[in-house]
């Protein structure tokens, strides 16, 4: 090898060695930068979710009711007899007390009522009187008749007990004949004629018994006749009274009428229709006046057979009238029906509501959420947190940064929240958002906590 070779040679052992430690240089500042890289590549691993925290509360599961406010109370003002109305002191609208004169009625036409009803009384009287009269002489008739059959019923029995005790006493004799004949010491003829001779004796009873019975048989018709007429009546003897009591009732009231020309409203409340004007007629078949209290408002609504089991009479319940604003107001289960309804086959139920404020109306919509399932002191979280794999549920909950896929058993729901019976303590912190993307021992990052 010569000197130029030799020259070549040590050139490219250096360059070797130059890259050797080049190469080394770079692989110590790469162990320096490691560590941080793969934090950075784990960071980029967690799944961000959103969380809640399991703990103790009351669950109830409350079902929704409607249907439209009524009065407490509504009483309709009718005239005891119809009248032309002389002045009305009310509108509609009229806030009116016990006692206030709502209408006057003329007091022209209550002398021609009260002689309308003096003469009705007087026909209905006579009609009652006469009707009465034929029902009480039937009556007569009829218990006159039994006594008769009575009787006859008794000549019956003594002549049926004579006619007896002779053919009692007959009978000896006939079987003696009957033996003489069969010993021939008479002959068949005048066996004959002697018992015919013996039963003739007992003809007269049976003649009588025979008229007897007859005469029975005819009462007895005559009685039958006499029942009939009875039941043909239109009225029995306490329906006739009635009828007159109630045309004496009409004459009455008539006669009052003049101390009734003032129509008064019967309680404290709102004067919510009036149908007449002055010089008009106030009759019964359409109530002048209306008065409502309106100082509570009633809601009836209707509930299943299984429902209105959980429901009892003083509940407390939370009414919405959007009408009147988005904040409920609070009712009183006031009744619970025994019985279905025969048209809708449901239970009647009827929540009151304190309406001293004045803000609701009757006739305003309403709706009524009734509790019919509570749970106190149970641990609960937001339903979002439950996955549901076919019959088995589940939450992730969240330890030391990372996820536990857990099975929980679970109750009542609110449509919110849910009850967790087993599998879940309270404090316990579980993911609502984002298990689509989790799995056990996967880590996390809580982007939001709820309260």
């Amino acid at each position: 090898m010569n000197i130029r070779g030799s020259k070549l040679i040590a050139y490219l052992v250096v360059l070797t060695l130059l890259a050797g430690l080049v190469s080394g240089c770079a692989a110590l500042g790469g162990l320096g930068k490691k560590p941080q890289d793969e934090q950075q590549a784990v960071e980029s691993q967690k799944v961000p979710v959103e969380a809640a925290t399991a703990r103790v509360d009351t669950i109830q599961n409350v079902k929704e009711f409607s249907g439209t406010l009524k009065p407490i109370k509504e009483v309709m003002v009718i005239p005891q007899i119809p009248g032309k109305v002389s002045k009305v002191h009310v509108e509609v609208g009229q806030q009116v007390k016990e006692g206030d004169v709502l209408i006057e009625l003329e007091a022209g036409d209550v002398e021609q009522q009260i002689a309308q009803a003096q003469a009705a009384y007087e026909a209905s009287k006579a009609s009652v009187e006469l009707s009465k009269k034929r029902l009480n002489d039937l009556e007569s008739q009829k218990s006159k008749l039994q006594v008769e059959i009575d009787k006859v019923n008794k000549q019956i029995e003594d002549v049926q007990k004579a006619l007896n005790e002779a053919k009692q006493a007959i009978e000896p004799e006939i079987a003696r004949l009957e033996e003489m004949r069969q010993k021939g010491a008479i002959t068949d003829e005048q066996f004959e004629e002697q018992k015919t001779k013996l039963e003739e004796q007992l003809k007269p009873l049976q003649d009588g018994l025979e008229k007897l019975v007859q005469q029975k048989a005819a009462l007895e018709k005559s009685k039958l006749e006499i029942e009939s007429a009875i039941k043909s009546m239109p009225y029995d003897s306490k329906t006739l009274d009635a009828q007159l009591n109630q045309a004496k009732m009409a004459l009455d009231a008539a006669k009052g009428a003049a101390d009734k020309l003032k129509l008064l409203s019967p309680i404290d409340g709102v004067v919510s229709s009036l149908s007449v004007q002055t010089g008009q007629m106030a009759a019964q078949a359409s109530p002048p006046v209306t008065i409502i209290d309106m100082t509570a408002l009633i809601l009836d609504i209707r509930l299943s057979e299984f429902d209105v089991v959980k429901v009892q009479p003083g509940q407390k319940v939370d009414v919405y009238v959007d009408a009147a604003g988005s904040q409920p107001v609070e009712g009183v289960v006031e009744w619970v029906s025994p019985s279905t309804d025969p048209r809708s086959q449901a239970y009647g139920v009827r929540v009151k509501i304190d309406n001293s404020p004045g803000k609701l109306r009757p006739g305003m919509f309403a709706r009524a959420g009734l509790v019919l399932d509570k749970k106190e002191n149970v641990v609960v979280v937001p339903k979002r947190a439950i996955v549901r794999q076919g019959d088995q549920a589940y939450v992730f909950v969240i330890k030391g940064g990372s996820v536990e896929r857990r099975e929980v058993q679970v109750g009542m729901d609110d449509g919110e929240r849910i009850e967790v019976i087993s599998g879940l303590k309270s404090g316990e912190q579980v993911v609502v958002k984002g298990q689509a993307y989790l799995k056990e021992g996967q880590k996390v990052d809580i982007v939001k906590q709820e309260s």
